[in-house]
Protein backbone atom coordinates (compact mmCIF):
# COMPACT_ATOMS: atom_id res chain seq x y z
CA UNK A 1 0.00 0.00 0.00
CA UNK A 2 1.36 3.39 -1.02
CA UNK A 3 1.45 6.33 1.40
CA UNK A 4 1.90 10.02 0.58
CA UNK A 5 2.32 13.12 2.70
CA UNK A 6 1.18 16.40 1.12
CA UNK A 7 2.48 19.62 2.68
CA UNK A 8 0.07 22.46 1.86
CA UNK A 9 0.54 26.22 2.18
CA UNK A 10 -1.49 29.40 1.74
CA UNK A 11 -5.26 29.55 1.30
CA UNK A 12 -6.86 26.17 0.58
CA UNK A 13 -9.36 27.26 -2.05
CA UNK A 14 -10.72 26.01 -5.39
CA UNK A 15 -7.32 26.25 -7.08
CA UNK A 16 -5.37 24.13 -4.60
CA UNK A 17 -8.39 21.92 -3.91
CA UNK A 18 -8.87 20.99 -7.57
CA UNK A 19 -5.15 20.34 -8.14
CA UNK A 20 -4.93 18.18 -5.04
CA UNK A 21 -8.13 16.32 -5.94
CA UNK A 22 -6.76 15.50 -9.41
CA UNK A 23 -3.48 14.27 -7.91
CA UNK A 24 -5.33 12.19 -5.33
CA UNK A 25 -7.63 10.76 -8.02
CA UNK A 26 -4.54 9.74 -10.01
CA UNK A 27 -2.97 8.06 -6.97
CA UNK A 28 -6.09 6.15 -5.86
CA UNK A 29 -5.96 3.67 -8.71
CA UNK A 30 -4.78 1.35 -5.94
CA UNK A 31 -5.54 1.74 -2.21
CA UNK A 32 -3.29 4.38 -0.64
CA UNK A 33 -2.82 6.38 2.56
CA UNK A 34 -2.88 10.19 2.29
CA UNK A 35 -1.74 12.55 5.02
CA UNK A 36 -2.39 16.29 4.50
CA UNK A 37 -0.23 18.81 6.39
CA UNK A 38 -2.22 22.01 7.02
CA UNK A 39 0.36 23.69 9.31
CA UNK A 40 1.13 26.40 6.72
CA UNK A 41 -2.48 26.81 5.53
CA UNK A 42 -3.90 30.17 6.63
CA UNK A 43 -7.52 29.55 5.63
CA UNK A 44 -9.79 26.88 4.15
CA UNK A 45 -12.55 28.38 2.01
CA UNK A 46 -16.03 26.92 1.58
CA UNK A 47 -15.04 25.53 -1.82
CA UNK A 48 -11.87 24.10 -0.23
CA UNK A 49 -14.02 22.19 2.29
CA UNK A 50 -16.09 20.84 -0.61
CA UNK A 51 -12.94 19.53 -2.31
CA UNK A 52 -11.86 17.87 0.96
CA UNK A 53 -15.27 16.17 1.14
CA UNK A 54 -14.90 14.98 -2.48
CA UNK A 55 -11.42 13.64 -1.70
CA UNK A 56 -12.73 11.75 1.33
CA UNK A 57 -15.51 10.22 -0.80
CA UNK A 58 -13.03 9.21 -3.51
CA UNK A 59 -10.82 7.55 -0.89
CA UNK A 60 -13.78 5.68 0.57
CA UNK A 61 -14.72 4.38 -2.91
CA UNK A 62 -11.19 3.11 -3.61
CA UNK A 63 -10.29 1.71 -0.18
CA UNK A 64 -7.82 4.53 0.47
CA UNK A 65 -7.59 6.53 3.71
CA UNK A 66 -7.25 10.30 4.13
CA UNK A 67 -6.46 12.39 7.22
CA UNK A 68 -4.99 15.78 8.00
CA UNK A 69 -3.21 17.63 10.79
CA UNK A 70 -2.11 21.10 11.84
CA UNK A 71 -5.21 23.06 10.83
CA UNK A 72 -5.26 26.40 12.66
CA UNK A 73 -8.95 27.15 12.09
CA UNK A 74 -11.90 25.22 13.45
CA UNK A 75 -13.23 22.27 11.48
CA UNK A 76 -16.94 22.65 10.57
CA UNK A 77 -18.98 19.94 12.30
CA UNK A 78 -20.32 18.54 9.00
CA UNK A 79 -16.74 17.89 7.84
CA UNK A 80 -15.91 15.68 10.83
CA UNK A 81 -18.08 12.92 9.35
CA UNK A 82 -15.93 12.80 6.19
CA UNK A 83 -12.44 13.72 7.29
CA UNK A 84 -10.22 13.06 10.35
CA UNK A 85 -8.14 15.97 11.65
CA UNK A 86 -5.37 15.74 14.23
CA UNK A 87 -3.27 18.36 15.98
CA UNK A 88 0.08 16.58 15.48
CA UNK A 89 1.69 14.84 12.51
CA UNK A 90 2.54 11.76 14.57
CA UNK A 91 -1.12 11.28 15.58
CA UNK A 92 -2.26 11.57 11.97
CA UNK A 93 0.32 9.09 10.69
CA UNK A 94 -0.44 6.66 13.51
CA UNK A 95 -4.15 6.87 12.65
CA UNK A 96 -3.48 6.16 8.97
CA UNK A 97 -1.01 3.37 9.67
CA UNK A 98 -3.61 1.66 11.88
CA UNK A 99 -5.51 0.82 8.67
CA UNK A 100 -2.52 -1.02 7.28
CA UNK A 101 -2.09 -4.52 8.61
CA UNK A 102 1.52 -5.61 8.61
CA UNK A 103 4.86 -5.08 10.29
CA UNK A 104 6.35 -2.79 7.66
CA UNK A 105 5.36 0.85 7.13
CA UNK A 106 2.70 1.58 4.55
CA UNK A 107 5.00 2.56 1.67
CA UNK A 108 7.74 0.07 2.33
CA UNK A 109 8.21 -3.50 1.14
CA UNK A 110 10.11 -6.10 3.15
CA UNK A 111 13.67 -6.42 1.86
CA UNK A 112 14.73 -9.82 0.53
CA UNK A 113 18.18 -9.60 2.10
CA UNK A 114 19.81 -7.19 4.57
CA UNK A 115 22.24 -5.92 1.91
CA UNK A 116 19.37 -4.90 -0.36
CA UNK A 117 18.00 -2.21 1.96
CA UNK A 118 14.43 -0.99 2.08
CA UNK A 119 12.30 -0.36 -0.98
CA UNK A 120 9.71 2.27 -1.86
CA UNK A 121 7.92 3.38 -5.00
CA UNK A 122 8.68 6.76 -6.58
CA UNK A 123 5.64 9.01 -5.92
CA UNK A 124 5.64 10.21 -9.55
CA UNK A 125 6.47 7.28 -11.82
CA UNK A 126 5.98 4.33 -9.39
CA UNK A 127 9.47 2.95 -10.09
CA UNK A 128 10.59 0.58 -7.35
CA UNK A 129 13.61 2.15 -5.58
CA UNK A 130 15.95 0.94 -2.88
CA UNK A 131 17.09 3.25 -0.09
CA UNK A 132 19.33 2.78 2.92
CA UNK A 133 18.50 5.82 5.02
CA UNK A 134 15.87 8.48 5.44
CA UNK A 135 16.29 11.85 3.81
CA UNK A 136 16.08 13.54 0.43
CA UNK A 137 16.10 11.33 -2.65
CA UNK A 138 15.99 11.82 -6.42
CA UNK A 139 14.33 9.25 -8.69
CA UNK A 140 16.84 8.17 -11.35
CA UNK A 141 13.98 7.44 -13.77
CA UNK A 142 11.84 10.63 -13.72
CA UNK A 143 14.13 13.01 -11.74
CA UNK A 144 11.41 13.88 -9.19
CA UNK A 145 12.63 14.91 -5.74
CA UNK A 146 11.08 13.47 -2.60
CA UNK A 147 11.77 12.93 1.10
CA UNK A 148 11.55 9.58 2.89
CA UNK A 149 11.12 9.51 6.67
CA UNK A 150 12.16 6.70 9.04
CA UNK A 151 8.83 4.91 8.66
CA UNK A 152 8.99 4.87 4.87
CA UNK A 153 6.52 7.71 4.26
CA UNK A 154 7.19 9.62 1.07
CA UNK A 155 6.72 13.40 0.86
CA UNK A 156 7.06 14.99 -2.58
CA UNK A 157 8.55 18.41 -3.18
CA UNK A 158 5.77 19.95 -5.18
CA UNK A 159 3.81 23.10 -4.53
CA UNK A 160 0.16 23.35 -5.39
CA UNK A 161 -0.43 27.03 -6.09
Amino acid sequence: MKSLLFRLAGIFSAEIGSELYLKLKEETLSPSLFCLDFTEVTEVTEVGWEFLRKMAERCKETGSKLAGFGLKSEVPSEQNAFFSFFSEEAECIHHLESFYIGDTPANELTPKSPQEGKTIHCPECQTLLRFKQMGDHLCPNCQSKFFVNQKGWVSTYERLL
